[in-house]
């Protein structure tokens, strides 16, 4: 018998030395900051298709949250940007299965609000910053909304922190949604 409590010791010393080896180094009660963001979801078709989005990316590590307002077409999503980056998160709701078929896609646009975003000038400012960022597809701009939509190219890491910096370089202030 103790040597079967002897052998379950040492397995479970040896889960979690491999669950924690995996993990980050942090101080005791330190936990990484998630990223939240908001990402416009193209080609959802009905308030049934929030649920597919949310469901297809609820367990991927990384992801903390994610939940998706049909009426908005917007994602509110919390992850880590340290295991899963912006960009990864847009291919993640593109390779999502659509739930019409094969012929409609999602899509997932990064929403960084810049308040600075009034005037053709920063317009144009704006566009030009974040096109050069190697990862970025297109940039459309909202000036009266003060907020910039990025969608990604379909390969790269890029973070929604590359991007802000990227503008604050340039001198232009950025945050995520």
């Amino acid at each position: 018998m103790t040597k079967i409590l002897i052998l379950a010791g040492t397995v479970l010393l040896g889960l979690v030395a491999t669950t924690f080896a995996d993990e980050p180094h942090r101080a005791a009660g330190e936990e990484k900051e998630a990223t939240k963001a908001m990402f416009l979801i193209t080609g959802l078709h009905c308030p049934p298709c929030t649920r597919t989005v949310e469901s297809s990316l609820s367990d991927v590590k990384g992801i903390r949250s994610i939940k998706v307002d049909w009426r908005t077409k917007n994602a509110r999503v919390e992850f880590d940007e340290a295991v899963l980056p912006a960009q990864k998160v847009a291919q993640l709701i593109a390779a999502t299965p659509h739930m019409m078929g094969s012929n409609m896609h999602y899509g997932g646009w990064l929403g960084l609000k810049v308040p600075a975003l009034k005037d053709d000038a920063t317009v144009k400012q704006v566009k030009e910053v974040l096109s050069k960022v190697k990862g970025v597809k297109q940039v459309a701009t909202y000036p009266t909304k003060h907020s910039v939509g990025v969608a990604f190219a379909a390969k790269g890491d890029l973070t929604s922190a590359q991007l802000i910096e990227a503008l604050t370089k340039a001198g232009i202030k950025a945050e995520n949604l």
